[in-house]
């Protein structure tokens, strides 16, 4: 099977040049062999982190992943890469060390990088020549947590690769950088091309680079095949209506929340806030949607975080399980408890709402109705299968108060909770 490669020109540089500074008589500048393919059919749905599916860059991330050039950015669990973090000067360090596989260091040239978790990494480019610090003439100071700028990148990839500076190149916007000629380098080396396509003539010397970007810039200076992971499972997990009358002065703010919600990712973990979508601002019409989010999420089984029912039993609402919003007092909130990104989708018509949570719940799907001349309708869609989340739900009256269970059942076992409202008229 074909292996990762490396430039060999560059890797043959950045060898010798590693080896007359730190007088050793090898070092292993490549990465692990692999095949792209094989990698890409051994991860998981969605690939190595959860939150990176949406990144042009994904593949150039999995790519770094697997030639052990990052492990993430959520240590112990590890699961996310946070792409769109701008990358601290400290994070540069331990990506070159580890792409390099430099020898440990001994020698500690920065005041200011002992408290670092990269500390050692630091020192380690140090060592080499690929960084001299950030305060010259001194240069006793890596300043590890300043956001490392695409001037200084370029000139730290250019060291590391040994590249010859280049004192022509395709960007109008360097030549009064101090970094001009390593920015030229490393363009010449197809290692960027530039900051605003279709043009490219800018580099956008003193832009910040993300982590995201670091990835592709490091998948292109040590050659790596991209690869592409597969698609994470979605499909939708339930669905759930309610209607209102026609024309009614409310129903715009019905839709506009509607629109509002449309759209939303969470990654795994995450947390929604209705109150937080709203600006801490709630209009007549508002809980209607809250609501039909509310019916969607209960019966999706997803963590219900916070919800209150109205003081008042509309009956456009099922009731008890219905929400209302007060401004800094009550919200609707639920978790992403799954193990997979989950989306909301909405859409009405001119007398009805709906909500949809798309996501991964093992190929279970249901959709919800409620209207008050026939109360809730669940329909199963697809019953899924050994791992869905199956969810019960039994509500008791007795008078204007109302007992609430809900029943979570999966492969781990059952799970309960129940509660009560009473509605004041």
């Amino acid at each position: 099977m074909k292996g990762t490669t490396v430039r060999g020109t560059a890797a043959a540089r950045t060898s010798a040049r590693v080896m007359s500074v730190v007088v050793i008589t090898s070092i292993l500048f490549a990465v692990p062999s692999f095949s792209p393919a094989a990698a890409a059919a051994e991860m998981p749905p969605g690939g190595t982190f959860v939150d990176d599916n949406d990144s042009v860059h994904e593949g150039a991330i999995e790519a770094i992943a697997a030639a052990g050039i990052t492990t993430g950015c959520n240590p112990p669990t590890d699961d996310r890469f946070c792409p769109g973090r701008v990358l601290a000067r400290a994070e540069l360090a331990a990506f070159l060390a580890r792409a390099l596989q430099l020898p440990e260091a001994v020698h500690q040239p920065f005041v200011d990088t002992a408290e670092s978790v990269h500390n050692q990494a630091i020192n380690q480019i140090a060592a080499v020549g690929i960084t001299t610090g950030c305060n010259p003439p001194a240069n006793d100071r890596y300043c590890p947590n300043r956001p490392v700028s695409r001037a200084e990148m370029a000139s730290m990839l250019a060291r590391a690769l040994d590249l010859t500076p280049v004192e022509a190149g395709p960007f109008i916007d360097v030549s009064d950088s101090v970094h001009a000629a390593n920015i030229n380098a490393i363009a010449a080396e197809g290692i960027t091309v530039g900051c605003n396509p279709p043009a490219n003539d800018r580099f956008c010397p003193e832009g910040q680079v993300t982590r995201e970007q670091m990835a592709s810039f490091l998948a292109r200076a040590l050659g790596l095949e991209i690869i592409e992971p597969p698609d994470p499972p979605l499909h939708m997990i339930s669905s759930f209506t309610t209607h209102h009358n026609c024309c009614e002065a409310r129903v715009a703010y019905v839709q506009e929340v509607a629109d509002k919600i449309n759209g939303i990712a969470m990654l795994p973990g995450d947390e929604f806030s209705m109150l937080a979508v709203l600006g801490n601002q709630v209009d007549s019409g508002n809980c209607q949607t809250t609501t039909t989010l509310f019916n969607a999420v209960w019966y999706a089984g997803l963590d219900e975080v916070e919800h209150r029912p109205h003081s008042v039993d509309f009956a456009r609402y099922p009731q008890a399980i219905e929400a209302t919003l007060i401004p800094g007092w009550v919200d609707m909130r639920f978790r992403n408890d799954t193990a997979h990104p989950l989306e909301i989708r909405s859409h009405y018509t001119g007398t009805s709402v709906t909500v949809e949570i798309w996501g991964d719940n093992d190929g279970r799907s249901l959709v919800g109705d409620f209207t008050p001349t026939h109360g809730t309708v669940i329909e199963i869609l697809d019953e899924g299968g050994a791992n869905a989340r199956i969810v019960d739900t039994e509500t008791v009256a007795s008078g204007r108060t109302y007992t609430v269970t809900r029943t979570i059942t999966d492969a781990s076992g059952s799970e309960s909770e129940t509660w009560s409202w009473t509605y004041r008229y």
